[in-house]
């Protein structure tokens, strides 16, 4: 039904009569026990460990792969979440869904993403690729390439993963399957249908094939959790040498220079309602022209369509209306105590994030075999990605006068603020901030490679591989916003709301806490009061008023975003590769050994555009001591060129001591380009005075990362199915790109500015250790259907996370330990599987929100699949992912800082599938 575990390319398998319980996917094998040649059908789960196991034993790198049991039947629900039993492999999720890929502690940005080999278009707006737009059955293979080998594309020091769809041709004659079900998840308690198709057929002489996909897929949530928006520091002692707090009302701690309290920056209890809808498709069509040219053409498009709406309640930290905090020993705040009237509102959120995310690739291929021992492979292929977001932002606050809030760490559970007013009041209600804003990304990629390979077949030179590679990509981002004032004329809670605008919002318990109610209100009445004279006028000021009503004139009577320039831009991406590769091979005694030698060089030149302002005057909101309004200049176009080029040996090695045992050892220079979000000229500002105004500004001078790769493996073979793994690994990085920080004084207020820049070397090393085995022989039947896999992995760098520095700019992010451990059960028509995947805590981001370090917590996932083959085309199946309902939580710094805790539900498939 699925594979998981260690494994190297494979290849997809069509349903077939019987299974062989001890066998490999061939049809024809040689026993090494009796010495002659056996005929065997395999299907199933071991069909799938067969295959890999066998290409395993004749690759020369080091490659795990997970491949379809069936065609239109790939592992899981989501790419993602297949990929993560791979040995060092795990993964970030979003929506409950696994999102984007970390191998061997690198993150996203590391990872080289391509479908049939060709690079595909990400939505992201920078490198990342997110798994989650691919509907699963769409996919027959995926490959992950951990060492790097002169013909392969360059891009990933993590990894090179290479996506397969399915090929008519490799499976002759006429095949169909589909499959329906019903997605139950518990966070709704509603169920949404799940389907997909596929159709595939050949001429009788197998020399034209056709083979068309579809997939739909659609799942309703609704997703709660409680964060902090992270933390942000405050200083004990004042600029003029006064205490923040008096030490009668500072406890824990003593004031001093240089001596900071930690503050959460908010604390929010929200409910998201969540839709997701994806559908899908692939076309490939096959043509062996000759006996010498074949052609082949592949299409795929998918669109993913998110709609969600979040209602929040939260209270926001002013740290000058803080009369009482208590402190532990490493800074953190664990309590404090507002003043009484000191201003605290409690701030009713209503926002949305839709996204509408169109991927498409299509290219065409040609196999040329001018001689026997001469391949010329042609590749033309053109992907674009989009995605837009228009989301609303609004802010309405309740006072809470006469009361003293007081805030909870509750160290082991959630956060809580108590000593508050009732949560719905509409009479208390005070317009703040309103706001739209969006942003849409274009990456377009055009890719065209020849690649040839001469056989020699003399001596030990087997052949000689060589090839040129050319890549335009351009990465647009777009970025829209109410224009000002209307975002923030209200800002200051100094406007009472209309309380008939309002209706109760009452989402019950969020993660476990006493059910509360907050206010609730459609953003276009909101609009539509704030444009009314009645709120208007309660401003002091005729000349904001009369700015405001002409500018919301001007916008339609709305805040509807508009163009903005300093946000918005692009980077122009053209590549060039040329690469030679010598394949050997060779005998010592009675071993054998392979080895490919070669180099490849990539040349690659950039072009950057955006638009520069400078601020031109900033004030203070008279009723927000932490807001400010700024002016800025008209845009200026600006533009950035950045070039380099770089040579990248690679050698690989894999010596046979015996039919069981292997020794493997690779050594490559690898490089990865900075991800295009660092790249762009787009300016961003933040203003939080007194201290928390930001200003960020990429950087197209940035170089590539570099590094040395060393890698070396031992596999030992307890059988066709069975096998132990133990590899390490060795990484020497140098450009290592941080964020590089300075203070600026502008107009009298304080900026801390952030580039990036290249600035920084470390290594990164460990161990992945792998055990599969099937009962096959050692248990009678029917417990001889029995199977496991389980791999462990362990990750270490030269620099190291130490949460108690305060003035640590770099760390290697992403990294952890990682293990997955799988159970199956495969007999007749029964098939089950037991997974479970587990990964360390680990650092996010070093400068997360408010520039303190984000960190995520250890996470382990318990999945169950199953099906039963009730005809021989017909078989009805269920899946449970997150059976457990864990949840995730995040944290700044230390463990009892807490960020966030989200909770996301478990989901439930059930459905029947047919295959002709």
């Amino acid at each position: 039904m699925l594979f998981l575990g260690s494994a190297s390319v494979a290849a997809l398998t069509l349903p077939t009569v019987a299974i062989a319980q001890d066998s490999t996917p061939a049809s024809t094998v040689a026993s090494p026990e009796a010495g002659v040649a056996q005929d065997i059908i395999v299907t199933g789960t071991r069909a799938s460990l067969n295959r890999a196991l066998d290409i395993k034993r004749n690759t020369i790198g080091i490659v795990d792969s997970i491949s379809a049991e069936d065609i239109g039947k790939f592992p899981d629900q989501n790419v993602a979440e297949s990929l993560q039993h791979v040995p060092g492999v795990s993964i970030d999720r979003s929506g409950g869904e696994g999102h984007t890929i970390t191998v061997r502690g690198f993150g996203p940005q590391f990872n080289t993403v391509l479908l049939n080999n060709r690079l595909l278009a990400t939505e992201n707006p920078g490198r990342e690729f997110s798994f989650d737009i691919l509907p699963s059955e769409l996919i027959s293979g995926a490959d992950v390439y951990k060492s790097s080998t002169a013909d392969q594309q360059d891009g990933g020091i993590g990894s090179t993963v290479n996506l397969r769809t399915a090929r008519p041709l490799d499976h002759p004659g006429f095949h169909a399957s589909a499959s329906l079900s019903g997605k139950f998840d518990s966070t709704r308690n509603k169920g949404t249908p799940v389907g997909s198709a596929l159709i595939s057929d050949t001429n009788d002489d197998n020399t034209f094939g056709i083979l068309a996909s579809i997939d739909y897929d659609k799942r309703d949530s609704r997703f709660t959790d409680v964060d902090t928006s992270g933390w942000i520091a405050q200083p004990t002692q004042n600029a003029d040498g006064t205490p923040w707090l008096s030490p009668d009302h500072l406890h824990g701690i003593t004031a001093g220079p240089g001596v900071n309290a930690y503050l959460p920056r908010t604390l929010n209890f929200t409910s998201t309602d969540n839709r997701r809808e994806r559908i899908g498709g692939t076309l490939a069509i096959d043509w062996v022209a000759s006996d010498k040219l074949k052609f082949q053409l592949d299409g795929l498009y998918t669109q993913l369509k998110i709609h969600s709406t979040t209602n929040q309640v939260g209270w926001y930290t002013d740290p000058g209306d803080i009369q009482d905090a208590t402190i532990n020993p490493n800074g953190t705040v664990t309590n404090f105590v507002r003043k009484a009237d000191g201003g605290l509102k409690t701030d009713n959120i209503l926002s949305t994030g839709p996204e509408n995310t169109h991927t498409y690739q299509i290219g065409v291929n040609a196999h040329w075999t001018p001689t026997d021992r001469t391949t010329i492979v042609t590749d033309i292929s053109h992907s674009r990605a989009r995605n837009r977001v228009d989301s609303i932002f609004d802010v309405i606050g309740e006072t809470n006068p006469g009361v003293n809030p007081t805030f909870n760490l509750n160290p082991g559970s959630v956060p809580t603020m108590s000593g508050l007013l009732p949560t719905f009041d509409p009479n208390r209600a005070y317009l703040h901030c309103c706001s739209e804003r969006g942003s849409g990304v274009t990456d377009d990629v055009w890719q065209a490679n020849i690649d040839g390979k001469q056989d020699f077949n003399r001596g030990i030179l087997s052949d000689i591989k060589f090839g040129v590679l050319g890549t335009r990509r351009k990465k647009s981002i777009l970025s829209v916003v109410s224009p000002s004032p209307l975002d923030c004329y209200y800002c200051g809670y100094y406007a009472s709301a209309d309380p008939s605008l309002f209706t109760e919002f009452s989402p019950g318990s969020i993660l476990g806490e006493p059910a509360i109610s907050w206010l609730n209100y459609n953003h276009d009445a909101l609009v539509a009061y704030e444009g009314s004279p009645a709120a208007v006028t309660q401003n002091s000021s005729a000349a904001a008023q009369a700015n405001y009503n002409a500018v919301y004139a001007a916008d339609g009577n709305s805040t509807a975003p508009i163009y903005d320039p300093k946000g918005s831009g692009a980077v122009r991406e053209l590549t060039g590769a040329i690469y030679l590769q010598a394949d050997l091979k060779g005998d010592i005694g009675s071993h054998n050994w392979t080895a490919a030698v070669g180099g490849r060089y990539v040349y690659t030149d950039e072009r950057a555009t955006g638009n520069s302002v400078e601020i031109t005057n900033i004030s203070q909101n008279p009723g927000d001591p932490t807001a400010s309004v700024a002016t800025f200049s008209a845009p200026v176009p600006v533009t950035a060129k950045n070039h380099y080029g770089y040579f990248l040996p690679s050698a690989t090695f894999r010596f046979n001591w015996s039919h069981a045992f292997d020794v493997r050892a690779a050594v490559s220079r690898t490089l990865t380009r900075p991800t295009l979000t660092q790249l762009t000229l787009s300016q961003s500002f933040t203003f939080r005075p007194p201290a928390q105004s930001t200003i960020s500004v990429g950087n197209p001078m940035l170089k590539p990362y570099l590094a040395w790769n060393f890698d070396v493996g031992v596999d030992y073979y307890l059988g066709r199915t069975s096998y132990i793994s133990l590899a390490g690994f060795y990484k020497r990085i140098s450009n290592f790109v941080s964020d590089g920080t300075f203070p600026q004084t502008i107009l009298g207020e304080q900026f801390l500015v952030t580039t990036p820049i290249n600035a920084n070397k470390s290594t990164v090393y460990g161990f992945e250790a792998t055990v599969q085995y099937t009962f096959d022989k050692l248990l009678p039947a029917p417990f001889d259907g029995l199977g496991f896999s389980a791999n462990y992995t362990k990750v270490e760098s030269s620099t190291t996370f130490d949460p108690a520095l305060t003035t640590q700019v770099f760390n290697v992010e992403g990294l952890s330990d990682s293990a997955n451990v799988v159970g199956f059960y495969e007999k007749g028509p029964v098939q089950v599987r037991v997974a479970y995947n587990w990964r360390a805590p680990f650092l996010r981001s070093t400068f997360g929100d408010n520039g303190l370090p984000t960190n995520v917590d250890s996470y382990g996932q318990l999945d169950i699949t199953g099906s039963l083959k009730v005809t021989r085309n017909f078989s009805v199946f269920v899946d449970v992912l997150n059976a457990t309902d864990s949840r995730q939580r995040i944290y700044s710094s230390f463990k009892d800082r807490f960020a966030g805790l989200y909770d996301t539900g478990r989901v439930i498939s059930g459905g029947v599938r047919a295959t002709f």
